[in-house]
């Protein structure tokens, strides 16, 4: 078995690509008010410094009694590291993860009778999933001789009466009294969705939700090819004439339509950045993925001009909104984008349309317009919940916790006072995500009505702000003393805490997983499929308790195959794609659960290598995925040719090795791909070899968090042989099998930049970079649509279509 301890890609040389490749932690290590991207990880006491391979951390190895107790709760008491070493769980750890979840640990003989006990007391499993191809057996735990029968009450209506019971495959007595563990076989072909099984023991009638779910996602409505290509996108640094001073909804629409019209070339898919709730304060978070909620989109990306509210609104209303837009572009900065800018602007804007849709008759707190009213209770019981968190937030800050105490529990009488005190505001942030998702549905429409085969498909930040919304409403279903990351490796060797709090399983399974499937239904009801970050997380995740380093934690098991099978439901019903982001050391049987249950992985260019470290040929690459040459962790294409990653990592101090003995490793992996690119025909033999490690080691670049194109290597000539290589590369994924082949279009016209430099705070402008050329000229969406560059690039991978089907 090998172990996902680190959620990244590794490099095989260790220096080009130094760093996680797709980074939760490019989050605060909070609950600081403003947290403000990546950090390094705790660095903690001596003791619990780095796990050496087979080594114990803590007080020696964990007895048997209490491996038994935390096997029952799916505590990990030992793990394979990134090196494929066995490590042990400190007993402290194992004890304290398992007293978050409510195990009494002082005697842990006692508390494991009790948890073997529990199962006989709870006569059913409090959630079954179960495949529809299959009959599938749920064990009844009752006393012998109990009379029996069970009926299953179907979500669309009507009734199935259940005969096929099984021989006792369990007994135990529990307080006195024989139990048997009988199953009942649920027959195959059950319709998909929700339904209630009752069983009738005597005369005592239990019940519990089953849900039955597809084998496997179907392929995507709509998706005609066997293959298709299509654009990676930082929303928020693509800007046109029309946006705020940032990329926003308005810019998402316009991407979709041109990407799937012909002279788009047909792209299939925009891949966007997780546009998941931020708080409506300032500051204003820049991470994408330290949301505070997943569940609930971003007001800030709002176009306030394509509001219906704009057109009712009158003359002078138009004209002051009019005004704070032509403010926010004349104030952006080229450069780096200001949030806290863009978000005043807006806020002041969406104020004033808001006035205009309660004048209208559009206010959503009155159910006297049924366009306001959400036909799922669940559904608006939640929207009133994030709203209510909103308006608090404005009056006491962006961490509930902060609160006064007695706000702390939503459905306490404080609570309830508030919403009547703060109606007017919670009105407001309702209405604000109404408006998020019309014109992010109308972004989707866009791209279906240009071509796009599946269009939008939004990335799923692995967890939220722990003192936000999400953890607010749920907290029951959150472990609040725990947060989540990763174990040490070469690349962080005191771990990584990404400062996000974990899901409890058990709590996720009473709820019959509804917070989940909540977030998955809205997240696609947005767009036409999902990226899921670190997917790793739907089975297993690192709990770090509160407190500790990051280096003294230890895994929970999750159940995997129930939560895939969920978002299988969920996206089949909204015939949409899932791809989960696979990257690192994984487990094998992770990638085949996956490929069974029809989500595609995540192939990286610069990792696929050979047991040698050699890059592999594309034709070896795994056909279920969506591949890309880079990510937004990673650097851009020209910033990795041209070693800029290096000499930015160097500046920061963020090197294992020096930076002589990184720039020798990384132009060694560089020309083995070189040399791949020329060996597949891609790359004219007689190139000139690019060779800018001295140029990039002195380079200016960007210097204390600033902008700059970096790098020497704008002399022509350079460019024009990395634009080439570059060019290359994308052919590596056009020669592959992968089901989706993704580009950055910044990668089309040489941008040296990465959007986030994992491991650094305030001396890397992260998720705060607009985006640009080699040269640091501004890349627009007007110009997206007319570059020669972005062009050529969409031609080249355009051609997987056409492949697919001539094959």
């Amino acid at each position: 078995m090998t172990s996902d301890s680190t959620d990244h890609a590794v490099s095989s040389g260790g220096a080009p690509l130094n760093g996680p490749a797709n980074d939760p932690a490019s989050v605060p290590p909070g609950p600081a008010p403003a947290p403000a991207g990546p950090l390094p990880a705790p660095a903690g006491p001596a003791a619990a410094g780095p796990v050496t391979a087979g080594s114990t951390i803590g007080f020696g190895p964990v007895d048997e009694v209490l491996a038994q107790l935390a096997e029952a709760h799916g505590v990990a008491t030992r793990y394979i590291d990134a090196d494929g070493q066995e490590v042990t769980v400190a007993p402290d750890v194992v004890r304290t993860v398992l007293g978050l979840l409510n195990v009494d640990v002082a005697n842990p003989a006692t508390a494991l009778a009790q948890a073997r006990d529990a199962l006989w007391r709870r006569p059913l499993p409090a959630c079954v999933v179960v495949r529809r191809s299959a009959a599938t057996p749920v064990v009844l735990r009752v006393p012998a001789g109990s009379v029996r029968s069970a009926e299953l009450a179907l979500e669309g209506g009507g009734k199935r009466q259940l005969t096929d019971w099984g021989e006792a495959v369990e007994r135990r007595t529990v307080d006195g009294v024989a139990m048997l563990g009988l199953p009942l076989n649920l027959p195959a072909g059950l319709p998909f969705g929700d339904h209630l099984l009752r069983i009738a023991v005597g005369t005592t009638l239990i019940a519990t939700k089953v849900v039955v779910v597809p084998d496997a996602l179907p392929a995507p409505a709509g998706a005609a090819h066997a293959r298709g290509w299509g654009w990676m996108i930082q929303l928020y640094a693509l800007r046109s004439a029309a946006s705020w001073g940032m990329g926003d909804y308005g810019d998402l629409a316009a991407i979709a339509e041109w990407s799937g019209s012909a002279d788009g070339r047909r792209a299939d898919v925009v891949l966007v950045n997780p546009v998941h709730a931020v708080a409506p304060t300032v500051p204003v978070e820049p991470s994408p993925y330290y949301p505070t909620s997943r569940r609930f989109a971003s007001a800030l990306y709002l176009r306030p001009e394509d509001l219906p509210e704009y057109q009712l609104a009158d003359a002078a209303t138009r004209a002051r909104v009019d005004q704070l837009a032509a403010a926010a572009r004349t104030e952006a900065d080229p450069d780096l984008l200001d949030r806290d800018a863009v978000w005043r602007a807006k806020s002041a804007a969406l104020e004033l349309l808001f006035t205009v849709a309660a004048e209208r008759g559009r206010d959503p707190d009155s159910d006297s317009d049924s366009a306001w009213v959400d036909t799922d209770r669940a559904g608006e019981e939640g929207l009133i919940d994030f709203a209510t968190w909103c308006a608090l937030a404005e009056r006491h800050g962006r961490d509930w916790r902060r609160w006064p105490a007695d706000l702390h529990d939503p459905a306490g009488s404080a609570v309830a006072e508030a919403r009547i005190e703060l109606r007017a505001r919670i009105a407001f942030h309702r209405w604000l995500q109404r408006c998020c998702d019309a014109q992010l549905m109308a972004a989707q429409t866009a791209a279906r009505h240009a071509g796009m085969t599946i269009g939008i498909v939004h990335d799923l930040a692995v967890g939220v702000d722990p003192g936000g919304a999400d953890v607010w409403a749920c907290q029951d279903v959150f472990a609040t003393g725990a947060t989540i990351g990763a174990p040490p490796d070469g690349f962080s060797q005191q771990g990584q805490d990404w400062q996000l709090p974990p899901w409890r399983p058990d709590r996720l399974a009473e709820s019959g997983y509804a917070p989940f499937r909540q977030l998955v239904a809205a997240v696609l009801r947005r767009g036409g499929g999902l990226r899921i970050d670190h997917v790793l997380g739907l089975f297993r995740l690192w709990w770090i308790p509160a407190g500790n380093p990051a280096s003294a934690g230890t895994y929970v098991r999750y159940d995997a195959e129930a939560m895939l099978g969920l978002i299988a439901l969920e996206a089949s019903r909204a015939g949409a794609l899932v791809v989960g982001e696979d990257l690192g050391t994984v487990e094998s049987s992770v990638a085949a659960t996956l490929d069974r249950a029809g989500v595609l992985g995540s192939t990286v260019a610069w990792f696929e290598r050979d047991a040698h470290g050699d890059p592999l040929a594309p034709r070896r690459w795994r056909e279920p995925a969506m591949a890309s040459v880079t990510t937004h962790d990673l650097p851009t294409v020209a910033g990795y040719l041209t070693g800029e990653h290096v000499r930015v990592r160097a500046d920061r101090g963020l090197l294992r090795q020096s930076r002589e003995a990184e720039l020798a490793a990384w132009r060694r992996e560089r020309d083995a791909l070189i040399a791949l690119l020329r060996g597949e025909g891609l790359l004219a033999a007689d190139l000139a070899t690019l060779d800018l490690a001295a140029s990039a080691a002195s380079a200016p670049g960007l210097a204390g968090g600033s902008g700059g194109s970096g790098g020497s290597g704008g002399a022509t000539s350079d460019l024009a042989v990395t634009r080439e290589i570059a060019f290359a590369l994308h052919g590596l994924l056009a020669r592959s099998q992968s089901r989706i082949v993704l580009a950055a279009p910044g990668d089309a016209v040489g941008d040296l930049r990465q959007p986030n430099l994992p491991g650094t705070v305030d001396s890397y402008p992260n998720w705060r970079l607009a985006a640009t050329d080699a040269d640091g000229r501004p890349v627009t969406i007007e110009r997206l649509r007319v570059d020669p560059q972005v062009q050529r690039l969409a031609r080249l991978l355009a051609c997987v279509r056409d492949q697919a089907d001539s094959g």
